[in-house]
This record gives C-alpha cells, sequence and structure tokens, in this order.
C-alpha cells in the first residue's frame, strides 16, 4: 500500500514538473521575429504590410499599414475595401476582423490587438467596386 502511493506521488509530482518545464521553455526560448515587411500576391493585387513594432507586443495594439499595388499597372488602390482577420495558429481564439482606414499617400492603416504570444496568420481582404474579393494571408509571431 505504501509503495503504491508513493509511486502515484512521484507520478503527480513528475506530471507537475514536465508541465512546468514546458511553460519555463516557451517562454525562455528566443522566438524568431517576422519579418516587419511581408509582401503577397493576392489575384491582380500585390499586397505589402508593415508590422509596427515588430515583433508585436499583447500589452498594446500593433498598427499593420498595407499597401495595395494592382501589380499590371504598379498604380496604388485607393479605393477599395480592406479588412484584416487575425486568426491564432495553435489555438483556437477565434477570428478578429477590422476594416483598415485609407490614409492620405494610398496606405491603407488598421490596429489589431493580438491576445496570446504565439504565431497568427493575417488575412488582408481587398475588396474594390465592381470586383472579386481577394486575399493573402501573412505570418506574424507575436512575444
Amino acid at each position: 500500500m505504501r509503495r503504491r502511493l508513493v509511486i502515484i506521488v512521484l507520478g503527480i509530482g513528475f506530471l507537475i514538473f514536465m508541465a512546468w518545464l514546458g511553460t519555463s521553455l516557451t517562454e525562455v526560448l528566443p522566438h524568431q521575429p517576422t519579418a516587419a515587411v511581408q509582401t503577397a500576391q493576392a489575384g491582380p493585387y500585390q499586397l505589402t504590410i508593415r508590422v509596427d513594432p515588430n515583433p508585436p507586443p499583447i500589452t498594446r495594439p500593433v498598427s499593420l499599414s498595407i499597401q495595395v499595388v494592382r501589380s499590371a499597372s504598379q498604380q496604388l488602390v485607393t479605393n477599395a475595401r480592406v479588412t484584416v482577420e487575425s486568426t491564432m495558429t495553435t489555438m483556437d481564439m477565434g477570428t478578429d476582423q477590422t476594416s483598415a482606414i485609407v490614409q492620405n499617400n494610398g496606405l491603407y492603416l488598421a490596429h489589431v490587438q493580438f491576445s496570446m504570444s504565439g504565431p497568427w496568420q493575417v488575412r488582408i481582404l481587398v475588396a474594390q467596386p465592381g470586383a472579386h474579393i481577394e486575399s493573402a494571408t501573412f505570418e506574424i509571431m507575436t512575444q
């Protein structure tokens, strides 16, 4: 009876130690920050995003500057509706959605709050009048 109790206590202690070790390692190991500027193709558009600050903290909103360029003519697109969807890839945190606001210089600006550190997917949707909605996905690592 006493031997079984010792084995159970040691097993529970081992599980607690492994949980603590796993949590500690994710905080100690360096995260590979994503590029501050990323570019992707979305149908006829070339999308470029700038993440500021990079790597994004979870303590405050992050600014995403989005440039939408028509690939064929290399002209800035200023009359689109740009939407940003963010989803954590390792945990089901739901999908947050926000609209980007067009700026004077042809950039669109969105503020995104990442609620947890780790890898996130940011999907940019571009909708122009009379055209299909196009999208591109970017990977962002928060700290």
